[in-house]
């Protein structure tokens, strides 16, 4: 299975069998199961890098961490949160985490455990984060109805962190704030292109809206005619696919835009709609090949579904709702036997009032040659004022025949000159004083 391209991620609320299983979406294979995790939290399960798997557990404060090659956790570590966690995400590379709880929004340096900033901007309680695909900036969204942008090197880099206590934390600036909905923020997705593309929201107050992350401007505001719950954007972000509470899935093409900002989608018109289960869309998302749509609802049932033709082709039954769902990659670490992962881990500081004295040191390993940077290779100094010497008098004496004969066909030119001048000159034999006097005796 490791010739797959992408694999499907899936987790439920019923954690009897397991926390979270890959699939294979071709044929519904189950590929790996990864228990002892208790129920994981809505939209936050997500790869560490290509080493592991986390999910934060929905009752407790606990992050669960596995090994893409084991069924168990990481043994020998806990990663106890400051709170139940509401939201999770983590950067590209696995360098940093964030975790909503309550209204309020914690950042970790994974390697480290350092817990870096504590964000609180948002009145109510984080329902969603995602970074960009390059890791500089992530998105918030609460049920206050706010989406706000944060760049994570102003957030993440303080001057006077040894300053920094519980009660002066969080006083960020975010780089955008959008309060157009007014109820909470069910579902966001990001373009690939990160603060260049666009920002997809939905909410429960019936509407998606479609802002542009460059200017900071709405493009485009959807309405339709139930509450909105999931969304997803196609490989090559031309049309959006919008899930409700009612079960139905409405894809709306980007490449026709109204023209107006708003826009009402009802049932009645010619959408193009998916329709198949009987409860909620709680996750969407589109396979690589762009052939592929799955989702997740609250009716125990993940469905694959062709896109052209709108029509289901499988369906994975679980033992309870669907948490979390989406397509990735197909990481070679998870047949492996053998696991040496490129991200350290450690365990996360669950307040930034710590003692400045205790130093953590952390040695990186790094197996890999980095060819970027030339490498640098000593030289005899003495030779190499040698060879300088020996060339610059080389090149002066190549200098100096250059000269010499640049002068002498200098020389050549002008005797050639003189010559033709004396040439083209007539002589005459009488001297103008004795033409004159010839000229006075014959008058």
């Amino acid at each position: 299975m490791a010739n797959l391209l992408e694999v499907l991620v899936t987790c439920d609320s019923n954690n009897t069998l397991w926390t979270s299983s890959i699939w294979d979406p071709h044929n519904g294979t189950n590929l790996m199961t990864y228990k002892g995790g208790g129920t994981a939290e809505n939209r936050t399960a997500c790869f560490i890098g290509g080493d592991y798997l986390a999910a934060v557990e929905k009752t407790k404060p606990i992050l669960h961490i596995w090994p893409l090659n084991s069924q168990q956790t990481v043994q020998g570590m806990r990663f106890i949160l400051p709170g139940k966690a509401s939201a999770f995400a983590v950067t590209a590379d696995g360098s940093y985490c964030i975790a909503g709880i309550d209204e309020k929004i914690y950042l970790w340096q994974i390697a480290s455990g350092n817990l870096l900033t504590i964000i609180n901007r948002h009145y109510q309680k984080v329902n969603l984060l995602k970074f960009t695909c390059d890791g500089r900036f992530f998105i918030s969204a609460a049920e206050d109805g706010m989406v706000m942008v944060w760049s994570l090197a102003k957030v993440a880099a303080n001057p006077e962190v040894e300053l920094v206590t519980q009660t002066v934390a969080g006083q960020h600036d975010p780089v955008y704030i959008f309060s157009d909905h007014f109820l909470p923020v069910t579902d966001m997705c990001i373009s690939k292109n990160g603060m260049h593309g666009r920002l997809f929201t939905v909410s429960s107050d019936r509407t998606c809206k479609v802002y542009d992350l460059t200017s900071g401007e709405m493009l485009l505001n959807l309405v339709f005619d139930e509450p909105l719950s999931a969304i997803a954007l196609d490989v090559l972000e031309l049309n959006v696919f919008v899930g409700s509470t009612e079960g139905r899935i409405v894809q709306f093409c980007l490449t026709n835009p109204p023209r107006g900002k708003d826009l009402l989608i009802n049932s009645d018109d010619n959408s193009i709609i998916f329709s198949a289960h009987s409860k909620a869309v709680t996750c969407l998302s589109v396979s690589l090949n762009g052939e592929l749509l799955v989702s997740g609802g609250n009716d125990d049932q993940v469905i694959l579904w062709h896109i052209r033709s709108q029509q289901p082709i499988r369906v994975i039954r679980h033992k309870g709702s669907i948490t979390n769902a989406f397509f990735s990659l197909n990481y070679k670490a998870i047949y492996k036997q053998d696991f040496v992962p490129n991200i350290m881990l450690h365990s996360l500081e669950r307040t930034l009032e710590n003692n400045s004295d205790n130093v953590l040191e952390i040695d990186v390993l790094v197996n890999k040659n980095n060819n970027f940077w030339p490498k640098y290779e000593r030289s005899n100094v003495n030779d190499a004022l040698k060879e300088i010497d020996l060339d610059n008098k080389n090149n002066e004496a190549m200098l100096k025949d250059e000269l010499d004969k640049m002068k002498r066909i200098n020389s050549n030119l002008y005797t050639i000159a003189i010559q033709k001048a004396l040439d083209s000159t007539p002589l005459s034999t009488e001297s103008p004083s004795y033409r004159k006097k010839k000229n006075n005796k014959n008058k």
